[in-house]
């Protein structure tokens, strides 16, 4: 073989094994991620919108009182507080007046919190809700968007 091929050679098995330790790492990382989550619980500050009209949508604030939020397709607000379970990623959620509303399950969250998935359990009926924006944002009464970013 003459210098060029092995050159050649030489450069394609170290750009292969770069791109290998390169997946490799991004692999380790987001493993990492979903354990922690799985764990401790993913970071559920945000709003999110229904999947089926995308006319309901569904608030979450963790550091002010760990608040909540639904606004329902016909502009109806509930408010309240929710409670994080012994699975950090099931959350209880009651009314202001403290009667339960239901339970959310956060099935995932990207780790750059670009993505994300929950379900509302309440009654019989699921409603799963995706993620809009990591800055929640409530409806006051009236009827303007209070952010909190």
């Amino acid at each position: 073989m003459d210098r060029r091929v092995i050159s050649i050679t030489l450069a394609v098995v170290c750009l292969a094994v770069l791109l290998g330790a390169t997946g490799l790492f991004a692999i380790s990382r987001e493993t990492s991620y979903m354990q922690k989550c799985a764990s401790e619980g993913f970071a559920i500050d945000g709003f999110y919108r229904d999947d089926k009209t995308s006319r309901e949508i569904l608030a979450f604030h963790e550091e002010d009182n760990c608040r909540w939020q639904l606004v329902d397709k016909d502009g109806t607000c509930t408010d309240g507080q929710f409670k994080r379970t012994d699975d950090p990623n099931i959350l209880v959620i009651k009314k202001e007046n403290g009667e339960e509303f239901g339970t959310v399950h956060v099935a995932y969250i990207s780790r750059r919190r670009d993505q994300g998935q929950i379900y509302l359990i309440r009654n019989t009926k699921v409603t799963r809700f995706y993620l809009v924006s990591t800055d929640p944002a409530f409806t006051v009464e009236s009827g303007d968007v209070d952010t909190d970013g």
